[in-house]
């Protein structure tokens, strides 16, 4: 089979922005390779053409979409309706940006792609194949958002550690060697009712709630039992 001769990628697109939605398929329908089988301005739209029996094979979905009675849709709720008619949908969120939770379900949760509009365009044909191919795309200003927000919570998980007194990392460790209150109590040198205000403070401290959760915490902090 020749490359002219390859099936045409079948492209869904979903975006509220009249001017963006009509440049891009503009340009992908100028593209080899691939045609726009739909155009939609909001969710509701896009859901009807599929009840329909619209058939593509990737959508190219905004992460916020205004609907007709002028609420906001989120991109992620469209997926998740798409998929339910479409089980096997393959979706790249084409988007200005993505809060960073909705951004890590997309990728680890959803199984979806992200391209970002500040990306250079010629990037997006890759990314359109890629993706139908059943890899997940995800720009290079997403991974950097993903590595900076990994640092930072790594930062602050070091910082909590090093905000803790002599006495507080000892009763960690006894806590993490499965000790009793009265063993680090005995360990220490200080009384059951002492050892339970420590534990209180390193609750407060590390924002667990219990005695398992500072274990993990512990774990996570790679605090070694001595």
């Amino acid at each position: 089979m020749t490359l002219a001769e390859k099936p045409e990628i079948r492209i869904l697109l979903v975006d509220d922005h009249t001017l963006f939605r009509e440049g891009l398929r503009r340009l992908l329908d100028g593209e080899p390779g691939v045609v726009v089988c739909g155009d939609f301005e909001s969710a509701e739209t896009a859901l009807a053409g599929l009840a329909r029996g619209l058939e593509f094979e990737v959508a190219l979905v905004d992460y916020e979409l205004t609907e007709a009675g002028g609420h906001t849709t989120n991109g992620l709720d469209l997926l998740r309706q798409i998929r339910e008619l479409r089980p096997g949908a393959k979706i790249l969120f084409v988007t200005a940006g993505m809060d960073m939770a909705d951004l890590m379900m997309a990728l680890k949760d959803l199984k979806a792609g992200i391209f970002l509009k500040t990306e250079p365009i010629a990037e997006l044909m890759l990314a359109i194949q890629r993706t139908a191919k059943g890899e997940r795309w995800v720009s290079s200003g997403a991974a950097m958002a993903l590595v900076e927000n990994q640092q930072a919570q790594a930062d602050q998980e070091k910082q909590r550690h090093e905000h803790l007194t002599e006495r507080e990392n000892l009763v960690l460790r006894g806590v993490l060697e499965g000790l009793s209150n009265k063993e680090i109590g005995g360990r220490l040198g200080i009384t059951e009712s002492s050892v339970k205000a420590v534990l209180q403070k390193l609750f407060e401290k590390t924002g667990v709630r219990s005695r398992s959760q500072l274990v993990r915490y512990a774990i996570e902090a790679q605090i070694a039992p001595e």
